[in-house]
């Protein structure tokens, strides 16, 4: 279906959030994904990083230098269209599931958090979540303002988050699920580090970022 381009926010230096607006509703759950169509050659899968309870579909994205996506979004302004498709996607925020969660996220792997975060906020679930946002520094946080009840590891500061520092900011670890979304290589990190903590398979959760 055809969107179009209603505002472009600036997350960070690097970090664009687009909102769109299309005629034809796009039912989702949080935590879904969708593919977004430039043109014929040019298309890629996004999270969406609205959540359902808000009045329009946003994405969010890392601008890459080696990516002639990415250089052809970066161009993109309010009022131009889009294509999108979708959604897909079951790393979703399931209402039914009260079970007490601890979300890790690392770099752009924030934004299908976000969208589960501000549905939990704005319908007032029953549900216990903490959140670990892994970057560099605040200045690479997305949504920083949104998420500043929440841990924000920055690695230049504290290093990078690892066993000692989950079990700090979440003492609680071992009666929750993990939820993990980032780049593969740190999503593989947490799941190996999930296990050998004694974490249960069917509690280790993950959406791994290919591409960016």
């Amino acid at each position: 279906m055809r969107a179009t381009i209603t505002n472009i926010i600036n997350e960070t230096n690097d970090i664009k959030s687009f909102r769109l607006h299309s005629e034809s509703l796009l039912s989702y759950t949080p935590g879904q994904w969708m593919y977004v169509k430039l043109d014929e050659n040019l298309k890629h899968h996004f999270t969406i990083s609205s959540s359902p309870t808000e009045p329009f579909l946003q994405f969010t994205t890392v601008f890459r230098e080696e990516s002639n996506y990415k250089k052809a979004l970066w161009t993109k302004k309010v009022g131009d269209d889009l294509e999108i498709n979708g959604p897909f996607g079951g790393f979703i925020l399931d209402e039914k599931d009260t079970t007490p969660r601890l979300f890790i996220a690392g770099g752009i792997g924030i934004t299908p958090f976000r969208s589960m975060i501000k549905y939990w906020r704005d319908k007032k679930l029953t549900l216990d979540i903490k959140l670990l946002y892994s970057v560099k520094s605040a200045t690479e946080a997305a949504f920083g303002d949104e998420l500043k009840d929440f841990i924000i590891v920055e690695s230049e500061k504290e290093g990078r988050l690892d066993e000692g520092k989950i079990k700090k900011y979440c003492p609680d670890w071992q009666s929750r699920s993990w939820w993990m979304c980032g780049a593969p290589a740190m999503v593989a990190v947490f799941m190996e580090l999930g296990e050998k903590m004694g974490m249960a398979s069917e509690k280790l959760k993950s959406e791994d970022f290919t591409g960016y």
